[in-house]
Protein backbone atom coordinates (compact mmCIF):
# COMPACT_ATOMS: atom_id res chain seq x y z
CA UNK A 1 0.00 0.00 0.00
CA UNK A 2 2.55 2.64 0.69
CA UNK A 3 4.87 1.72 -2.45
CA UNK A 4 1.88 2.85 -4.49
CA UNK A 5 0.97 5.71 -2.61
CA UNK A 6 4.89 6.48 -3.40
CA UNK A 7 4.82 5.51 -6.90
CA UNK A 8 1.51 7.78 -7.56
CA UNK A 9 2.97 10.73 -6.40
CA UNK A 10 6.35 10.47 -7.86
CA UNK A 11 4.05 10.03 -10.93
CA UNK A 12 1.84 13.19 -9.91
CA UNK A 13 4.71 15.19 -8.64
CA UNK A 14 6.68 15.92 -12.34
CA UNK A 15 2.80 16.61 -13.71
CA UNK A 16 2.08 19.14 -11.06
CA UNK A 17 5.77 21.04 -11.89
CA UNK A 18 5.02 21.12 -15.95
CA UNK A 19 1.83 21.47 -15.51
CA UNK A 20 2.35 25.12 -13.91
CA UNK A 21 4.85 26.20 -16.31
CA UNK A 22 2.30 25.59 -19.26
CA UNK A 23 0.04 27.57 -17.33
CA UNK A 24 2.43 29.92 -16.33
CA UNK A 25 3.40 30.46 -19.95
CA UNK A 26 0.43 30.29 -21.67
CA UNK A 27 2.39 28.97 -24.84
CA UNK A 28 2.61 25.52 -23.98
CA UNK A 29 1.45 22.99 -26.21
CA UNK A 30 -1.28 20.54 -23.89
CA UNK A 31 0.26 17.03 -24.21
CA UNK A 32 3.65 17.52 -24.60
CA UNK A 33 6.96 18.43 -22.46
CA UNK A 34 8.15 21.67 -22.68
CA UNK A 35 11.13 22.64 -24.37
CA UNK A 36 14.67 24.51 -23.19
CA UNK A 37 13.61 27.46 -24.02
CA UNK A 38 9.95 27.80 -22.83
CA UNK A 39 11.46 26.09 -19.07
CA UNK A 40 14.11 28.70 -19.03
CA UNK A 41 11.76 32.11 -20.35
CA UNK A 42 9.33 30.25 -17.01
CA UNK A 43 11.92 30.37 -14.76
CA UNK A 44 12.67 33.83 -15.96
CA UNK A 45 8.92 35.34 -15.55
CA UNK A 46 8.66 33.62 -12.27
CA UNK A 47 11.78 35.15 -10.92
CA UNK A 48 11.00 38.47 -12.12
CA UNK A 49 7.30 38.36 -10.91
CA UNK A 50 8.59 36.98 -7.53
CA UNK A 51 10.74 39.87 -7.49
CA UNK A 52 8.45 42.90 -8.01
CA UNK A 53 6.46 41.46 -5.43
CA UNK A 54 9.28 41.08 -2.78
CA UNK A 55 10.38 44.37 -3.92
CA UNK A 56 7.07 46.22 -4.25
CA UNK A 57 4.13 44.78 -2.29
CA UNK A 58 3.00 45.90 1.13
CA UNK A 59 -0.75 44.40 1.62
CA UNK A 60 -1.67 47.47 3.60
CA UNK A 61 0.28 50.72 1.53
CA UNK A 62 0.40 49.12 -1.68
CA UNK A 63 -2.14 46.13 -2.27
CA UNK A 64 -1.30 46.80 -6.19
CA UNK A 65 1.68 46.97 -7.64
CA UNK A 66 1.89 49.18 -10.66
CA UNK A 67 4.32 48.52 -13.44
CA UNK A 68 5.25 49.95 -16.42
CA UNK A 69 7.02 47.83 -18.70
CA UNK A 70 9.17 49.28 -21.54
CA UNK A 71 10.31 47.01 -24.59
CA UNK A 72 14.05 45.32 -24.12
CA UNK A 73 16.47 47.20 -26.25
CA UNK A 74 20.26 45.47 -27.64
CA UNK A 75 23.91 46.69 -26.37
CA UNK A 76 23.33 50.10 -29.34
CA UNK A 77 20.17 50.75 -27.75
CA UNK A 78 17.37 49.46 -30.22
CA UNK A 79 14.83 47.27 -29.74
CA UNK A 80 15.13 43.73 -30.99
CA UNK A 81 12.88 41.04 -31.59
CA UNK A 82 13.59 38.58 -28.70
CA UNK A 83 13.26 42.45 -26.60
CA UNK A 84 10.15 43.49 -27.76
CA UNK A 85 8.83 39.73 -27.02
CA UNK A 86 9.94 39.46 -23.47
CA UNK A 87 8.17 42.81 -22.98
CA UNK A 88 5.10 41.29 -24.41
CA UNK A 89 5.18 38.17 -22.01
CA UNK A 90 6.05 40.05 -19.29
CA UNK A 91 3.02 42.28 -19.44
CA UNK A 92 0.90 39.11 -20.23
CA UNK A 93 2.11 37.63 -17.40
CA UNK A 94 1.55 40.34 -14.72
CA UNK A 95 -1.70 41.65 -16.23
CA UNK A 96 -4.41 39.04 -15.11
CA UNK A 97 -3.27 39.36 -11.47
CA UNK A 98 -4.91 41.04 -8.96
CA UNK A 99 -1.72 41.86 -7.24
CA UNK A 100 -0.28 44.13 -10.33
CA UNK A 101 -1.59 46.78 -12.65
CA UNK A 102 0.07 47.59 -16.16
CA UNK A 103 0.61 50.78 -17.50
CA UNK A 104 -0.93 51.08 -21.01
CA UNK A 105 0.96 51.01 -24.02
CA UNK A 106 -0.13 54.08 -25.24
CA UNK A 107 1.02 55.81 -22.16
CA UNK A 108 4.18 54.13 -22.29
CA UNK A 109 4.56 55.80 -26.04
CA UNK A 110 3.46 58.88 -24.51
CA UNK A 111 6.09 59.07 -21.82
CA UNK A 112 8.52 58.10 -24.30
CA UNK A 113 7.36 61.19 -26.00
CA UNK A 114 7.39 63.38 -23.30
CA UNK A 115 11.16 62.63 -23.10
CA UNK A 116 12.31 63.18 -26.41
CA UNK A 117 13.42 59.25 -27.00
CA UNK A 118 11.80 56.44 -28.73
CA UNK A 119 13.45 53.78 -26.94
CA UNK A 120 13.63 53.36 -23.34
CA UNK A 121 17.66 52.50 -22.80
CA UNK A 122 19.88 52.36 -19.90
CA UNK A 123 18.73 55.27 -17.10
CA UNK A 124 21.46 56.32 -15.03
CA UNK A 125 20.19 58.56 -11.98
CA UNK A 126 20.11 61.98 -13.65
CA UNK A 127 18.26 60.08 -16.61
CA UNK A 128 15.28 58.60 -14.23
CA UNK A 129 15.19 62.08 -12.33
CA UNK A 130 14.61 63.77 -15.40
CA UNK A 131 12.46 61.03 -16.44
CA UNK A 132 10.45 61.40 -13.12
CA UNK A 133 9.99 65.00 -12.97
CA UNK A 134 8.47 64.96 -16.74
CA UNK A 135 6.15 62.22 -16.06
CA UNK A 136 5.19 63.61 -12.54
CA UNK A 137 4.45 66.47 -13.92
CA UNK A 138 2.35 65.81 -17.25
CA UNK A 139 0.69 63.04 -15.31
CA UNK A 140 0.73 63.51 -12.05
CA UNK A 141 -1.49 60.70 -11.20
CA UNK A 142 -0.09 58.28 -12.87
CA UNK A 143 1.19 55.97 -9.37
CA UNK A 144 3.83 54.02 -10.88
CA UNK A 145 5.89 51.62 -8.67
CA UNK A 146 7.83 50.23 -10.71
CA UNK A 147 9.84 50.00 -13.98
CA UNK A 148 11.09 47.19 -16.00
CA UNK A 149 13.62 48.07 -18.35
CA UNK A 150 15.97 45.41 -20.10
CA UNK A 151 18.48 44.67 -22.70
CA UNK A 152 19.57 41.96 -24.58
CA UNK A 153 22.53 40.70 -26.12
CA UNK A 154 23.94 37.26 -27.64
CA UNK A 155 24.82 34.92 -24.46
CA UNK A 156 26.98 31.62 -24.41
CA UNK A 157 26.81 29.19 -27.64
CA UNK A 158 23.06 29.65 -28.77
CA UNK A 159 21.77 31.59 -26.59
CA UNK A 160 20.12 34.96 -25.43
CA UNK A 161 21.64 36.86 -22.18
CA UNK A 162 18.93 39.26 -20.39
CA UNK A 163 19.77 42.04 -17.95
CA UNK A 164 16.61 43.59 -16.86
CA UNK A 165 16.17 46.18 -14.49
CA UNK A 166 13.51 46.58 -11.68
CA UNK A 167 13.63 50.43 -11.15
CA UNK A 168 11.63 52.26 -7.98
CA UNK A 169 9.92 55.10 -9.95
CA UNK A 170 9.10 56.39 -6.42
CA UNK A 171 12.51 56.91 -5.39
CA UNK A 172 13.57 60.03 -4.25
CA UNK A 173 16.76 61.38 -6.41
CA UNK A 174 18.71 64.24 -5.02
CA UNK A 175 21.58 66.65 -5.93
CA UNK A 176 23.88 63.54 -4.07
CA UNK A 177 22.25 60.79 -5.61
CA UNK A 178 22.87 62.31 -9.10
CA UNK A 179 26.32 63.35 -8.65
CA UNK A 180 27.06 59.34 -7.06
CA UNK A 181 24.85 57.86 -9.87
CA UNK A 182 22.65 56.43 -6.84
CA UNK A 183 19.23 54.63 -7.73
CA UNK A 184 17.30 51.77 -5.73
CA UNK A 185 17.24 49.17 -8.39
CA UNK A 186 16.59 45.47 -8.77
CA UNK A 187 18.99 43.78 -11.18
CA UNK A 188 17.93 40.25 -12.88
CA UNK A 189 20.39 38.56 -14.97
CA UNK A 190 19.22 35.35 -16.99
CA UNK A 191 19.89 33.14 -20.25
CA UNK A 192 17.43 31.76 -22.34
CA UNK A 193 18.64 29.30 -24.85
CA UNK A 194 17.11 29.48 -28.67
CA UNK A 195 16.66 26.01 -30.47
CA UNK A 196 18.72 26.78 -33.78
CA UNK A 197 21.15 29.75 -34.96
CA UNK A 198 18.42 31.07 -37.13
CA UNK A 199 16.29 31.93 -34.11
CA UNK A 200 19.28 33.47 -32.61
CA UNK A 201 19.52 35.52 -35.55
CA UNK A 202 15.57 36.35 -35.94
CA UNK A 203 15.90 37.48 -32.12
CA UNK A 204 18.03 40.16 -32.69
CA UNK A 205 16.46 41.62 -35.77
CA UNK A 206 16.08 45.53 -34.80
CA UNK A 207 12.93 46.28 -34.71
CA UNK A 208 12.75 49.78 -32.81
CA UNK A 209 16.07 51.95 -33.61
CA UNK A 210 16.84 53.86 -30.41
CA UNK A 211 16.28 57.66 -31.66
CA UNK A 212 17.20 60.98 -29.27
CA UNK A 213 15.06 63.65 -30.51
CA UNK A 214 16.80 67.43 -29.66
CA UNK A 215 13.68 67.94 -27.11
CA UNK A 216 12.76 71.76 -27.81
CA UNK A 217 11.06 73.49 -24.50
CA UNK A 218 9.65 76.50 -23.01
CA UNK A 219 8.19 78.06 -19.86
CA UNK A 220 4.45 77.90 -19.38
CA UNK A 221 3.15 80.17 -16.31
CA UNK A 222 -0.59 79.92 -15.32
CA UNK A 223 -2.06 83.22 -13.53
CA UNK A 224 -5.03 84.06 -12.24
CA UNK A 225 -7.17 86.42 -10.99
CA UNK A 226 -9.83 84.92 -8.83
CA UNK A 227 -11.02 88.21 -7.20
CA UNK A 228 -14.18 87.77 -9.34
CA UNK A 229 -12.98 91.34 -11.34
CA UNK A 230 -12.37 91.62 -14.21
CA UNK A 231 -9.06 92.54 -15.30
CA UNK A 232 -8.40 95.23 -18.76
CA UNK A 233 -5.40 95.01 -20.95
CA UNK A 234 -3.31 98.07 -21.25
CA UNK A 235 -1.51 99.40 -24.23
CA UNK A 236 1.95 97.71 -22.76
CA UNK A 237 0.32 94.53 -24.11
CA UNK A 238 1.21 94.85 -27.52
CA UNK A 239 5.57 95.08 -26.65
CA UNK A 240 5.15 91.39 -25.45
CA UNK A 241 6.80 89.16 -29.05
CA UNK A 242 8.19 85.26 -28.98
CA UNK A 243 11.25 87.21 -30.71
CA UNK A 244 12.50 89.07 -27.63
CA UNK A 245 12.89 88.87 -23.73
CA UNK A 246 9.78 90.94 -21.60
CA UNK A 247 10.44 94.65 -21.47
CA UNK A 248 9.13 94.75 -18.43
CA UNK A 249 11.03 97.66 -17.00
CA UNK A 250 9.31 99.51 -19.78
CA UNK A 251 5.83 98.44 -18.38
CA UNK A 252 4.43 100.33 -15.61
CA UNK A 253 1.41 97.45 -15.08
CA UNK A 254 0.28 94.93 -18.23
CA UNK A 255 -3.24 94.32 -16.80
CA UNK A 256 -5.81 96.53 -15.05
CA UNK A 257 -8.18 95.56 -12.10
CA UNK A 258 -11.79 96.49 -12.94
CA UNK A 259 -13.51 98.79 -10.57
CA UNK A 260 -16.64 96.91 -11.08
CA UNK A 261 -18.52 95.52 -7.99
CA UNK A 262 -18.38 91.98 -7.69
CA UNK A 263 -18.62 88.90 -5.88
CA UNK A 264 -16.01 85.56 -5.70
CA UNK A 265 -16.29 82.45 -8.03
CA UNK A 266 -17.08 79.23 -6.43
CA UNK A 267 -15.40 75.84 -7.39
CA UNK A 268 -13.06 77.05 -9.58
CA UNK A 269 -11.20 74.67 -12.08
CA UNK A 270 -8.20 74.83 -14.13
CA UNK A 271 -7.12 71.67 -16.62
CA UNK A 272 -4.31 71.51 -18.47
CA UNK A 273 -4.36 68.91 -21.37
CA UNK A 274 -5.18 65.79 -18.71
CA UNK A 275 -3.79 67.66 -15.62
CA UNK A 276 -6.30 69.48 -13.05
CA UNK A 277 -4.41 72.19 -11.96
CA UNK A 278 -4.62 73.39 -8.28
CA UNK A 279 -3.05 76.76 -6.89
CA UNK A 280 0.40 76.17 -6.81
CA UNK A 281 2.76 76.82 -3.32
CA UNK A 282 5.46 79.20 -3.77
CA UNK A 283 7.85 77.33 -1.69
CA UNK A 284 10.87 78.91 0.15
CA UNK A 285 12.81 79.87 -3.11
CA UNK A 286 13.20 83.67 -2.33
CA UNK A 287 13.35 83.91 -5.53
CA UNK A 288 10.89 82.92 -6.67
CA UNK A 289 8.63 84.30 -4.56
CA UNK A 290 10.04 87.61 -5.93
CA UNK A 291 9.26 86.54 -9.10
CA UNK A 292 5.55 85.78 -8.54
CA UNK A 293 5.22 88.67 -6.19
CA UNK A 294 6.78 90.71 -9.21
CA UNK A 295 4.65 89.00 -11.83
CA UNK A 296 1.55 89.45 -9.69
CA UNK A 297 2.00 93.46 -9.91
CA UNK A 298 2.68 93.96 -13.16
CA UNK A 299 -0.53 91.42 -14.05
CA UNK A 300 -3.19 92.14 -11.21
CA UNK A 301 -3.52 88.79 -10.46
CA UNK A 302 -3.63 86.76 -6.89
CA UNK A 303 -2.68 83.15 -7.42
CA UNK A 304 -0.50 80.84 -9.64
CA UNK A 305 -1.59 77.60 -11.27
CA UNK A 306 1.13 76.47 -13.47
CA UNK A 307 5.13 76.86 -13.56
CA UNK A 308 6.98 74.42 -15.51
CA UNK A 309 9.28 73.81 -18.09
CA UNK A 310 7.57 71.89 -21.08
CA UNK A 311 7.91 69.97 -24.13
CA UNK A 312 7.37 72.75 -26.86
CA UNK A 313 3.83 72.22 -28.30
CA UNK A 314 -0.48 73.39 -27.92
CA UNK A 315 -1.81 71.92 -24.97
CA UNK A 316 -5.61 72.44 -24.05
CA UNK A 317 -6.14 74.38 -21.21
CA UNK A 318 -10.19 74.28 -20.09
CA UNK A 319 -11.34 76.75 -17.13
CA UNK A 320 -14.29 76.69 -15.21
CA UNK A 321 -16.38 78.28 -12.38
CA UNK A 322 -19.83 78.23 -10.53
CA UNK A 323 -21.81 81.57 -10.16
CA UNK A 324 -23.70 81.25 -6.85
CA UNK A 325 -26.31 83.44 -7.84
CA UNK A 326 -27.99 81.53 -10.38
CA UNK A 327 -25.79 78.11 -9.64
CA UNK A 328 -24.90 78.38 -13.25
CA UNK A 329 -21.47 76.79 -14.38
CA UNK A 330 -19.32 79.21 -16.91
CA UNK A 331 -16.35 77.63 -18.56
CA UNK A 332 -14.17 78.59 -21.53
CA UNK A 333 -11.23 76.44 -23.62
CA UNK A 334 -8.47 77.77 -25.15
CA UNK A 335 -5.12 76.24 -26.81
CA UNK A 336 -2.29 77.23 -25.36
CA UNK A 337 1.05 77.22 -27.05
CA UNK A 338 4.34 76.91 -26.23
CA UNK A 339 7.16 78.12 -28.02
CA UNK A 340 11.02 76.44 -27.18
CA UNK A 341 13.44 79.15 -25.71
CA UNK A 342 10.33 80.98 -24.70
CA UNK A 343 8.10 81.64 -21.67
CA UNK A 344 4.35 81.99 -22.05
CA UNK A 345 2.98 83.71 -19.20
CA UNK A 346 -1.08 83.00 -19.73
CA UNK A 347 -3.61 85.23 -17.47
CA UNK A 348 -6.81 84.00 -16.14
CA UNK A 349 -9.77 86.96 -15.99
CA UNK A 350 -12.51 85.13 -13.87
CA UNK A 351 -15.20 88.60 -13.97
CA UNK A 352 -18.69 87.45 -11.68
CA UNK A 353 -20.51 90.88 -11.43
CA UNK A 354 -22.59 91.57 -8.36
CA UNK A 355 -26.30 91.82 -8.40
CA UNK A 356 -26.23 95.93 -9.12
CA UNK A 357 -23.97 95.14 -12.02
CA UNK A 358 -25.91 93.03 -13.42
CA UNK A 359 -29.09 95.08 -13.69
CA UNK A 360 -27.46 98.03 -14.00
CA UNK A 361 -24.90 97.85 -16.65
CA UNK A 362 -25.82 94.15 -17.82
CA UNK A 363 -22.96 92.65 -17.03
CA UNK A 364 -22.90 88.85 -17.37
CA UNK A 365 -20.30 85.80 -15.45
CA UNK A 366 -17.03 85.40 -18.22
CA UNK A 367 -14.09 84.21 -18.45
CA UNK A 368 -11.46 86.00 -20.15
CA UNK A 369 -7.72 84.50 -21.40
CA UNK A 370 -4.56 86.39 -22.50
CA UNK A 371 -1.39 85.47 -23.42
CA UNK A 372 1.85 86.46 -23.39
CA UNK A 373 5.08 85.32 -24.46
CA UNK A 374 8.98 86.88 -23.98
CA UNK A 375 11.93 85.32 -25.30
CA UNK A 376 14.27 83.33 -22.82
CA UNK A 377 12.78 81.09 -19.90
CA UNK A 378 13.34 83.56 -17.19
CA UNK A 379 10.87 86.67 -16.49
CA UNK A 380 12.36 88.51 -13.59
CA UNK A 381 13.34 91.93 -14.80
CA UNK A 382 16.88 92.79 -15.35
CA UNK A 383 18.43 94.63 -12.26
Amino acid sequence: MKFCFRFTLALVIPLLFFSSISHGANEFTTGRLATEQEIATEKFLSSLETALAKKFFDYRNRPVIRVAVFDFSDGSGNVVKAGKEFADKITRRLYPQKQFEIVSQDKIKRYLNWNGISVMGKLNALGLHRFQRRINTLDPSNGIHALVTGEIQKGVGRSLRLSVSLINFQYNIGAIEIEKNIQDVVPLDFEIPLPTEQALQEANETVTRGEIRSLEEGRLLILANNRGNTLAETEYTKQFTKERPFSWTQVPFVFLLGKEEVTAPDQVKVGLGDLLLSPAGRGNDSQKKLEYSFLHGKCSTNVIYFDEILPAQNYPLIMSFLDLRNNDFYSESVEVQVVAGTTTIVVLSIYVPNEKERIRNKQTPRINTFQLWGKGMEVLPNR
